[in-house]
């Protein structure tokens, strides 16, 4: 079907949609005659032949009759309530199927973002992965603990764990680099890097 065809098809079928709608409203009444074709065609401002298709449809379904010689005549109000409401139903049907398929659309391009992103982060956690085998562990020295008092270097703390002290915050203070010297004190969260073995080897030596 070509542009031209379906805009005809788009045409008729509204002026009989318009016609029925007209009749349930009240303005025409069952028995009342209605303007010929030609009247009708220069008010919708479309071609005899369309009017004649839109009269059709509405003669099919028992809301019009035509004879030649005596115009169009309405014959059932009812009938054409039933028409408006099933045209109503569908036409919401049709919207509800659009905004279905707009929906779908948007669910499957948030979709791949997300998919995106996640393929993003792994990436990139791979790539920290291959850059360093370390990883960074934090450990609050606690009144329990047996490093109070005590340097990183008295308790050998890189020989027994393998792990390498990067900072300390003491209080509101960060230390960076603290160096072997740097006497643990109660409350210390001090953060090395080292191997997945570097964390309990460390908590060994603070606390046994």
């Amino acid at each position: 079907m070509d542009k031209e065809q379906k805009i005809a098809t788009s045409s008729y079928r509204k002026i009989a949609i318009d016609i029925a709608e007209s009749i349930v409203n009240g303005k025409y009444v069952e028995g009342q005659k209605l303007y010929g074709r030609s009247v009708l065609a220069s008010q919708y401002k479309v071609s005899p032949e369309t009017i004649r298709k839109a009269v059709h449809i509405l003669k099919d379904v028992g809301i019009l009759d035509t004879e030649k010689g005596s115009g169009v005549e309405v014959l059932s109000i009812s009938k054409a309530s039933e028409f408006v409401k099933r045209y109503n139903e569908v036409a919401n049907i049709a919207v509800i199927k659009t905004e279905i398929t707009q929906w779908a659309h948007k669910q499957t391009k948030e979709t791949a973002a997300v998919i995106s992103k996640i393929q993003f982060i792994v990436d990139a956690a791979e790539r920290l992965k291959n850059i360093s085998p370390f990883t960074p562990f934090e450990i609050e020295i606690t009144k329990e603990s047996t490093a109070i008092g005590k340097t990183a270097d008295e308790l050998q703390f890189w020989h027994n764990t393998g792990g390498t002290i990067i900072a300390i915050k003491r209080d509101e203070n960060l230390i960076v680099s603290p160096g072997p010297y740097a006497t643990f004190c109660e409350g210390d969260i001090f953060y090395f890097i080292g191997n997945e073995q570097s964390y309990e080897a460390a908590k060994k030596t603070l606390y046994e």
